[in-house]
C-alpha cells in the first residue's frame, strides 16, 4: 500500500520531518504500507538537497520516494491508498473527489492560520481526520 505526503508549494518541514521520522515509518509499516511518496514542495529537508528535485531511500522497511514538485499531482492522488496533507484547499478538494482517506495536517506558520479553519471544518464534517505533527 502507498502513502502520499503533500505540503503543496510552501514550506512545511514539520510535517515532512515527521513523516520521515521513524516512529511514523514504523506506524506505517505496521499498517502495512510499503510505499511512501513524499511531495515536499519548498521544504528543506536532510533527505533531498537544495539542488535536487527528488530522491530515493529505504527505510524501516519503507520504500520512500521524496521530491519537491510535479505538474500535476493527480497520477500521485490516483495511486495513494491514504493522502497526509496540509489543508490546502486544493488538495483537499482533489482527494475527496477521488473517495481517498485524508489525514489533513494545517500549517499553523501561514498567513493567519488560515488552514485551520479549513480542517476544522473538514473534521467537523468528517471528511477527514485532522492532526498536527507532534
Amino acid at each position: 500500500m502507498r502513502v502520499l505526503v503533500t505540503v503543496g508549494s510552501t514550506k512545511f518541514e514539520t510535517l515532512v520531518n515527521a513523516a520521515l521520522s521513524q516512529p511514523v515509518l514504523d506506524a506505517l509499516a505496521q499498517k502495512g504500507y510499503s510505499d511512501i511518496v513524499i511531495q515536499c514542495g519548498n521544504s528543506q529537508v536532510d533527505e533531498l538537497g537544495p539542488t535536487d528535485a527528488e530522491r530515493r531511500l529505504h527505510r524501516h522497511g519503507l520504500n520512500i520516494h521524496v521530491w519537491r514538485f510535479r505538474p500535476s499531482l493527480n497520477e500521485e492522488y490516483d495511486a495513494a491508498d491514504l493522502v497526509i496533507g496540509h489543508a490546502g484547499s486544493g488538495t483537499i478538494l482533489d482527494v475527496l473527489r477521488r473517495g481517498k482517506p485524508l489525514i489533513i495536517v494545517p500549517n499553523p506558520t501561514l498567513l493567519n492560520n488560515h488552514q485551520e479553519d479549513m480542517a476544522h471544518a473538514m473534521g467537523v464534517l468528517r471528511h477527514a481526520k485532522v492532526s498536527t505533527v507532534k
